[in-house]
This record gives structure tokens, sequence and C-alpha cells, in this order.
């Protein structure tokens, strides 16, 4: 295998793609053992019928660079430069983002943690590159931030959320986008456990960032209808509770 993940259904797409470059385009004619099989699929497609497939390569992603470094002893891993890790985690990154959205929410929460930890195993001296390593880990933080969240994992999402804002805050360059982004995300962590001062406070923070957002402004409008439920909600309690203890309004 040349580390293509081929989820393709039919046998003969993954055997075909495996033999591809990036932006190839190729024609296979394949028998029906690698296709649909004996019966195939009535009405549709006849028994044993042969496929003309047509396929085009737009991007794919390379994993062998990840199962080498996999199979390293620690010292050769200690010993690789900072831009061989860069390529490690973007690779792994951009698995993660694959897998994500084929809402294959835990493996591609393993994709950006292994990620993380690869950053954590590297040290270097150089302030440029400390730059570009903190710059994915950021990346990386708010994808598992993300993942957690879609999960129902608030108190794990807040945590990572929380260590890449703390990390954008000691990049050079301000990042007024992920920073929003990144209260954005902790303001849905606290929504989902109907904590709405804590949710309020973040959207705050959201905006200062982000100031022109539809999307966190729209989470205002939201925010609003959901303390005005919470409120009407107390009242009722409360007016039940009294005619319980024969309270007189």
């Amino acid at each position: 295998s040349s580390g293509i993940n081929a989820e393709y259904g039919i046998p003969a797409l993954s055997l075909a793609i495996e033999t591809m470059k990036k932006n190839e385009v190729s024609r296979f004619l394949a028998s029906y053992h690698y296709c649909y099989g004996e019966m195939g699929v009535p009405p549709r497609i006849p028994k044993k019928a042969r496929v003309l497939i047509e396929v085009e390569v737009v991007r794919y992603i390379d994993e062998n660079e990840v199962v080498e470094y996999d199979d390293m002893a620690p010292e050769d891993r200690r010993d690789l430069p900072t831009s061989a890790i860069l390529k490690l985690v973007s690779i792994l990154r951009e698995k993660g983002n694959e897998e994500f959205k084929k809402n294959k929410v835990i493996p591609a929460y393993n994709s950006f943690l292994k990620g993380t930890k690869i950053i954590e195993g590297h040290s270097t001296k150089d302030e440029v590159d400390e730059n570009q390593l903190n710059l994915e880990k950021i990346k990386l933080l708010l994808n598992l931030g993300q993942c957690r969240l879609n999960t129902n994992h608030t108190h794990d999402a807040r945590r990572f959320i929380g260590e890449a804002i703390e990390l954008m805050n000691k990049v050079p360059d301000p990042l007024h986008e992920k920073i929003g982004k990144g209260h954005f995300l902790l303001h849905k962590s606290y929504m989902k456990e109907k904590k709405l001062d804590e949710a309020k406070r973040c959207l705050e923070q959201a905006v200062r960032h982000l100031p022109h957002n539809e999307t966190i402004r729209d989470a205002f409008a939201k925010l609003d209808i959901a303390k005005k439920k919470e409120a009407d909600s107390e009242k009722k309690s409360m007016q039940l509770m009294g005619q319980k203890m024969g309270w007189k309004e």
C-alpha cells in the first residue's frame, strides 16, 4: 500500500488509485471480479458487468513519512530538523481534517492529538522554528477542542481551546481571527452546558477580535433568546412554587 486511505466502495477503484500520481487522469476497464461480482446490482448493474472507471487524483494524503517516524528510535526522532516535524504535523492535520469532514470525529481527534504530541516531543532553540511550531500547535489545539465539542466533552474542549488561546498570546503577531474563533468555541461549550452568563462573556471576547463576524452576531441573538427562555422558565417555577406554598402575588 502507498499509504493512500482508499475507501471507495469497489476494489477496482481502490487498486486503480494506488497506481496513480497527483493530478493524473486515467481510465481503467475493470472485470466484474473487482467491481460488483457475478450477480451485479439489479436492475441497474447487470450480472458479470465490466466497469469503465475514469479517475482524476486531485489530492491525497501520503502517510508514509508518519509511519517511518513511528518506527524511529527516540534518539533518531530527536535529531529530526524542525522542517521534518512541521511536514509530519501538516500531514496529520490534513488527515484529521479529512476524517472530520466525513464525521469520523474520534479518528480525527487521534490524528490531531498525535500531531500535538510530535510537536511537544521536539525541542529547538531557534525562535523562528519555535514560532512555526507554536502556530501549528494552535491549529491542532483548536481542532482538538472542536472534536471534543462534537462529542460533548465540554471540559476537555475548554482545556484544549484555553491552551490554544494562551499560545496565541505568545506568538509575535496577533492572531485576531484565531483568538476570536477560540473564544467562540468556548462560548459553544458553555451553551452546551446551559451556562449562559459564561457563554455571553466568551462571545463578548470573540466579537472584540472579530467585530464584523456574522456568525458571532447570530450567536448573540440566539443567546438572548436562550436567556429569555431561561428567565420565563424560572418565573414559571417560582409561580408554581408559590401556588404550592399558598403564596399570593
